[in-house]
């Protein structure tokens, strides 16, 4: 679908994320500190007391290129020879990127992660804790971004004239007045990555989830093809599609599609037993279809509200404050501040126009209990409807910028690059 921008201003054009080196992320930690590209923490300041070799976890900065953060570690687990499970992060990063994050690893001695020899991987810095690094524990992540192929470079003396203002400018003018109408804010949609790698059905599998029909969910999870990259799969779905043959399907379909074939093992043995088969995936697999359609719904939602710039608070919805670093945050609940929208759940208060949303889907928010997998219902939260850009910088086709946990710097940049229709 097609969401709406905030800026009515078009963007400059171009391209991003062409190669990981034109895409830099460094992760912003809980206590605000940024885990700079190249540069080793250090931890020779602290007392000694507090880098016991018997605290339980070793923290370390991992920092990589062109590797997604669970293709990363679980190389480093497997040339470790210890298993994936006793490392945690705090937030995934894109492939094509060169990233920092904080992980943690439960009783790993640092002279073993100090053998690690992996291409486009270098750890800055280690230490040890009693406290492992969980889901969520960051405060956000500063950018980088090259921007290739801009439409300026195409038009006569690097300028673009604004169908807005009549004005001749250049790029830096352009997205300074872009900036400025956005009032340092962008729509705090949900990028396409919350919809899948490559595929991008996550929410369609959600949707049937919470109408309960596991058959047709299943079906979309292992046949869906659209997007699909490897024709081995693509092969290998469309004759399951034609045949429902599950049995064959798990000696056709490439050993990689891990998830996928533990539901074939088990429909090869009960053909019916959909829910079944939907058991044999981790729960945050499970999570990730429901939360994917509640991002499809909140972005549905915000873009209304975008076209009609609509921001002022409604039934169930609330203001908050920031945190240290100047970022919302959504348990600081105040008079004044940033608008908290819904991801609207079974006990989410909903207004009439989210009822009616929901009434688009044929769904009603009591359906977010899912009785055959109730480990998987979602009771509802929030997310902040405009996010902000925080020390926003942009020259030499390139922005600098941060953005709090959560939110896509993809989204942010539509808000520059394309034309607005």
């Amino acid at each position: 679908m097609q969401l709406s921008y905030l800026s009515r201003i078009n963007g400059i054009g171009g391209t991003i994320k062409n190669s990981a080196e034109d895409f830099l992320v460094e992760e912003i930690t809980k206590d605000g500190t940024v885990l700079e590209l190249n540069k080793v923490i250090d931890r020779s300041e602290i007392a000694e007391s507090e880098i016991d070799e018997n605290k339980k976890f070793l923290h370390f900065v991992l920092q990589k290129t062109d590797w997604t953060t669970s293709s990363a570690i679980k190389t480093i687990a497997s040339r470790l020879r210890i298993s994936f499970r006793r490392f945690n992060f705090a937030g995934t990063k894109d492939k094509i990127s060169t990233s920092t994050q904080l992980v943690s690893c439960f009783a790993l001695r640092k002279e073993k992660l100090q053998q690690l020899r992996m291409r486009d991987v270098q750890i800055n810095g280690m230490w040890y804790t009693n406290d492992r690094v969980n889901l969520g524990d960051l405060l956000g992540n500063r950018f980088t971004i090259k921007v290739d192929d801009l439409n300026f470079e195409k038009k006569e003396n690097s300028k673009f004239c604004s169908e807005r203002t009549n004005d001749c400018e250049n790029d830096e003018q352009k997205i300074k007045n872009i900036y400025n109408e956005l009032d340092g804010k962008f729509p705090n949609y949900f990028g396409e990555q919350r919809f899948g790698s490559t595929r991008r059905n996550t929410h369609k599998v959600g949707e049937l989830l919470i109408k309960s029909k596991f058959e047709e969910a299943a079906m979309a999870y292992l046949t869906d093809t659209d997007g699909e990259e490897n024709q081995e799969s693509v092969a290998a779905r469309k004759e399951l599609l034609a045949t429902r043959d599950f049995a064959t399907a798990l000696k056709t379909f490439p050993k990689y599609l891990m998830p996928e074939r533990s539901m074939l093992d088990h429909l090869a043995r009960a053909p019916t037993d959909y829910v079944g088969a939907f058991r044999r995936l981790q729960r945050n697999i499970l999570l990730m279809f429901i939360h994917a359609f509640q991002s499809h719904l909140f972005n549905i939602d915000l873009s209304e509200r975008v076209k009609d710039k609509d921001f002022k608070f409604q039934e169930g919805e609330y203001l908050c404050g920031n945190n240290s670093y100047g970022f919302p945050d959504i348990e600081n609940r105040q008079v004044d501040g940033s608008l908290c929208m819904k991801l609207i759940g079974s006990e989410s208060k909903t207004s009439e126009k989210e009822n009616e949303l929901l009434d688009s889907f044929g769904i009603k928010k009591e359906d977010f209990v899912i009785r055959s997998i109730p480990e998987i219902g979602s009771k509802g939260t929030y997310r902040v409807a405009l996010a902000p850009i925080k020390d926003f910088h942009y020259e030499n086709s390139t922005f600098k910028f941060s953005l709090q946990s959560g939110s896509y710097a993809t989204v942010a940049m539509r808000e520059f690059l394309e034309m607005k229709k």
